[in-house]
């Protein structure tokens, strides 16, 4: 399974856009949107957001190749042995390839259906943004791409966005030194029940099965 790092500017400015004012998880503006929107103003469009893009790369010294470069590295270090535990734990495999594509931006949103998510340039790693947009992709394809019909979207996303507590538990050691997947705010309880339920018994599909049906 690869993932290929790839910047496109037009899903730069998708990104910026409509999930840099708040997303489904989280109704703050992230850091860069509102640079954006103290440089232009309000009433933000395509050719604003352009210039903005090109004057924050300048302004940060960002080579793209450079980050491509070192974000390929920085995920082979761990993708093998990630990919394995990830496996043992979900019991399926993800597609073969997926696509990450770089953005300014300080959210990183992803799509099942287009097989890409979206991670942060310039940063030092993207190794925990990695491991915890395929955990989705895990959860999707190795609980049942039916589960978000059956829940509905935003208990979905609850128990999806809550599930990420194991990477602690299971990939910590994968993650640089000093990070780990902290979670929202509003999911701290649900993400203690999962840690607890996942202590007593390994088995994911127990663990989703219990708090599916709360």
């Amino acid at each position: 399974m690869k993932i290929n790092f790839i910047y496109n500017k037009e899903k730069d400015i998708w990104c910026l856009l409509n999930k840099g004012k708040g997303s489904n998880n989280s109704s703050n503006s992230t850091k860069v949107y509102e640079l954006l929107v103290s440089k232009y103003g309000e009433n933000l469009t395509e050719q604003h957001t352009s210039k903005f893009i090109d004057e924050y790369f300048e302004e940060n010294n960002v080579s793209l190749y450079d980050f491509i470069e070192q974000y390929s590295a920085d995920w082979e270090l761990v993708a093998s042995e990630y990919h394995k535990r990830a496996r043992d734990i979900f019991g399926t495999n993800l597609p073969d390839d997926l696509t990450a594509y770089l953005t300014i931006n300080n959210r990183n949103p992803y799509s099942i259906s287009d097989n890409m998510f979206y991670v942060t340039v310039p940063r030092e790693t993207v190794r925990k943004t990695i491991m915890h947009e395929l955990w989705h992709f895990y959860t999707w394809y190795g609980l049942g791409t039916d589960q978000e019909g059956k829940l509905g979207k935003q208990k979905y996303n609850e128990i999806k966005e809550s599930l990420t507590v194991l990477l602690n538990e299971e990939c910590g050691d994968l993650f640089p030194e000093g990070i780990y997947d902290e979670g929202y705010t509003q999911h701290q309880e649900l993400r203690e029940e999962i840690k607890k339920l996942w202590r007593e018994k390994k088995d994911i599909h127990l663990v989703w099965n219990e708090v599916s049906n709360r």
